[in-house]
């Protein structure tokens, strides 16, 4: 149980803070019960009592990376008065810059895992959900494609940036920073041209 006279939201936000720290200074795989109770100065029962288990901790972390990500990638994407290939090079080089400078945090979005039977909650579903809603509708002037098409062309340039994304990172093919922007930008570019 939440320890007596503390206000268990502040002990939340402190559990939440304490697990984001060691995720940014550490990775994921540090990001153990016993290190976020003792960052936070809290007993280790009271992250059981709150939060149900770790992940869901994780998960608190994670629903903020998902807001400054978004932030980041989309504030220089919705200030541009250029073309819909500008705007839409400009966001997926925004996600992978965040991705490249904050790896820590990008890393844990998708380390942790879900069995097929368990659900992410619904309050982080629609996070997610809008930032895909968001790239869909920073080009609905730009695109003669309906809402459905929208959508899933917003997912589709996600997912295969996201792919360019991973394995430039991971190095295993080899290249630099430089080149995974390259390879951002030709997609950008193809996938501007093919409608």
């Amino acid at each position: 149980m939440a320890r007596k006279g503390k206000d268990p939201e502040a002990l939340r936000s402190a559990i939440t803070d304490a697990a984001e720290q060691i995720i940014i200074e550490d990775g994921f795989r540090a990001c153990s019960a016993r290190a976020v109770t003792g960052k936070a100065g809290c007993a280790l029962g009271s992250l059981g009592y709150l939060f149900g288990g770790l992940d869901n901790v994780i998960l608190e972390v994670n629903a903020r990376t998902l807001l400054e990500m978004g932030n980041f990638m989309f504030a220089e994407a919705e200030n541009m008065s250029g073309s819909p290939s500008q705007k839409l090079e400009a966001l997926a080089l925004g996600y992978f810059r965040y991705a490249r400078d904050h790896l820590n945090r990008w890393e844990a979005l998708f380390a942790l895992r879900w069995s097929a039977q368990e659900e992410l909650p619904s309050d982080y579903l629609a996070l997610r959900d809008s930032l895909l809603e968001r790239i869909a509708t920073l080009f609905a002037g730009d695109m003669p494609a309906t809402v459905e098409e929208r959508s899933v062309l917003a997912r589709t340039m996600y997912e295969a940036v996201h792919g360019i994304v991973v394995l430039g990172l991971d190095r295993r093919l080899g290249g630099s920073h430089e080149d995974v922007e390259q390879r951002i930008r030709l997609l950008v570019k193809k996938m501007s041209s093919a409608g």
